[in-house]
């Protein structure tokens, strides 16, 4: 834990070097203490009237703590911005949802609406708490910008059965549920292609997956026929006016959703490389092809908290944020990415 910060200009910054010594070394305890107390204060309010209000409200509280602990929430705080402890909160509350739903509903005899408005409410609670502890507590390597390798341990725990399962399954899962949701936009996007430039509709190209094995990647075509395989530029003449409204909208990643379903990407993970680059950088660049230990992703931690138009030449500065993800991946980082991606694509945030 962090204990001692630099003084500089802002008044968040200096108040963080003044922090108590017992406060950062408590901070795992004070961020459990402050989850649990909230959700019990919510529950106790949202619940008034129902049967066993005082053991629903524990129920809540513990399942929701339970399910932070054992994501490893209180081992780090993986936010970069203030802001973000909003999405990890959140995604931490949708990871309880069902238990709590399953336990309530059958022992403690509770509406399932009176769940749902404890669990958005608790959400709430729980953002706003930690996006203000956020402000108390820097990181020793902001924004977290992540790390040179992988340790034994994360290697071993990214081949294991429990994780690759679980992944498989919330990976399949959304991928499913998201081609149903985007089915006409994607339906629009595939006839806009084809009225402006014509076929193909989609781009096919081979990428570096897992353990290193080739795959071939699919996205809507935003480029003309015979653009070659370079990277793109910002204000690329190669891309088409369709091809443009795709790309600022993220919408040409949705094709993706089929590799997902074929098991060669994730939904969360390092960016999925070309054949030839990736061997160039394997060669020049150390460790780099620790990043794929997992399956790449249509988003991930250096999808986001990186610039999004990208040259051979940043690969180096991209690396230890694809490191930190492969370090510290689970259920719940997975689950707050895809809450922040949604939300970068909405307001445009990413870059």
């Amino acid at each position: 834990m962090i204990t001692n910060v630099p003084i500089v200009g802002s008044t968040a910054e200096r108040r963080a070097a003044r922090m108590p010594e017992r406060l950062a070394r408590n901070w795992r305890s004070l961020l459990m203490a402050g989850d649990a107390g909230v959700v019990l204060f919510v529950s106790l309010v949202t619940l008034n009237g129902a049967d066993n209000r005082l053991a629903a409200a524990i129920v809540t509280a513990a399942v929701i703590v339970g399910v932070f602990w054992e994501c490893g929430y209180y081992r780090r705080s993986f936010a970069v911005f203030a802001r973000d402890e909003v999405y990890y909160a959140c995604a931490g509350v949708a990871l309880s949802a069902l238990p709590i739903a399953v336990i309530l509903a059958a022992v403690a005899d509770v509406p399932l609406p009176s769940i749902a408005l404890t669990l958005v409410f608790s959400a709430i609670g729980t953002s706003a708490l930690r996006a203000r502890l956020h402000l108390e507590r820097r990181p020793d390597d902001p924004p977290y910008a992540g790390i040179d390798s992988i340790t034994p341990g994360a290697w071993h725990d990214r081949e294991s059965t429990w994780f690759l399962l679980t992944k498989r399954i919330f990976d399949a899962a959304l991928a499913a549920l998201a081609l149903i949701v985007f089915s006409p936009i994607m339906l629009i996007a595939a006839a806009a292609i084809l009225v402006e430039t014509g076929s193909p509709i989609f781009f096919r190209q081979e990428r570096i997956g897992a353990g290193g094995r080739p795959f071939h990647i699919f996205k809507f075509r935003t480029m003309r026929s015979g653009a070659g395989a370079g990277w793109a530029r910002p204000g690329d003449d190669r891309i088409t006016r369709v091809g443009s409204i795709l790309r600022r909208t993220s919408m040409d990643e949705l094709p993706q959703l089929f590799n997902v379903l074929r098991g060669e990407m994730s939904i969360v993970g390092p960016r999925p490389e070309m054949v030839e680059f990736a061997a160039s950088f394997a060669k020049t660049i150390s460790n780099y092809e620790q990043r794929h230990v997992v399956a790449p992703g249509i988003t991930g931690w250096a999808q986001l908290y990186c610039k999004r138009n990208l040259q051979p030449d940043d690969v180096p500065h991209i690396l230890p944020f694809d490191l930190f993800y492969v370090e510290h991946a689970s259920m719940f980082i997975d689950m707050a990415l895809v809450l922040k991606t949604a939300v970068e694509v909405v307001f445009h945030r990413a870059v």
